[in-house]
């Protein structure tokens, strides 16, 4: 029964997609491909982009339809301002192989990811930034929790899967999501980063109250960045070049590193 239970959420939850939408290249990007195994043996997939002098390396964890593909003009942004990126698919999406079952596989995958980037590439923890966009919210949040990270950015977060549910559906037994807690609420007050939040304030999907729900159970430093006419997957769009500046500024300033 609980497998059936957790089929039909996760065939309600992710919106996955095998083929690509694009290639670096054609965003004017050179990327490494890579591959690499999570704990549980399954082979997920990335790309590396290298900023050259690079600052800090911003590990991407994506919403939950689509793939990396979808995301490689977020990836340009932070690399032109000095920022190496990896973009990588969760088990199911992509090129990754497997499928997720349970709310701790995303876990387990941004942590490989991440371990990745510490082991692979010689990178501190300290000089990695989890950029959690939508229900990457949750790894990036959970994984923020275990140890101190460069920084955190969350987009369009929410604060639990459950709340998040109830908003659209009305009423959703707790039961049904025993095994996708999602409890960013419960997470976001033990945070080891600066935490920077940006969220548009006609969000249709994860409305910008819990994303101001998560800013103020934050500590400190944080700033919280309302994009005025935002929806869920328009930001880029509607705030510009500030998508990019308002979190790349807040970081620089705690960190001290140059800003462009």
């Amino acid at each position: 029964m609980r497998w059936l239970l957790n089929r039909m959420v996760t065939s309600f939850l992710f919106f996955l997609e095998k083929d690509f939408y694009a290639l670096p290249r054609d965003c004017g990007l050179s990327e490494e491909e890579v591959f690499f195994k999570t704990p549980d043996g399954i082979l997920l997939h990335g790309w590396f982009f290298e900023a050259p002098g690079a600052e800090a390396t911003l590990v991407f964890f994506h919403g939950n339809a689509g793939n990396i593909s979808g995301r490689l003009f977020k990836a340009k942004g932070w690399v032109e301002r000095g920022i190496s990126v990896f973009l990588m698919d969760y088990r199911g999406y992509g090129k990754s192989e497997g499928r997720i079952e349970k709310g701790a596989d995303l876990i387990q995958d941004a942590r490989s990811a991440v371990d990745w980037v510490n082991q692979t590439k010689k990178i501190p923890f300290e000089k990695i930034i989890l950029y959690g966009e939508s229900i990457g919210s949750y790894p990036a949040l959970a994984l923020a929790c275990e140890r101190k990270f460069e920084g955190l950015v969350l987009e369009a977060p929410f604060t639990t899967l459950l709340e998040l549910a109830r908003t659209h559906y009305g009423w959703v037994p707790e039961m049904l999501l025993k095994d996708f807690p999602m409890k960013n609420q419960d997470s976001i007050p033990s945070i080891k980063a600066p935490v920077f939040i940006l969220h548009g304030d006609q969000d249709e999907v994860s409305p910008v109250k819990l994303g101001e729900q998560l800013y103020e159970s934050a500590p400190s430093p944080k700033e919280f960045y309302v994009i005025r006419g935002g929806h869920h997957n328009d930001l880029l769009e509607v705030a510009g070049a500030a998508y990019f500046d308002y979190a790349y500024q807040f970081l620089a300033r705690e960190n001290g590193f140059r800003q462009k």
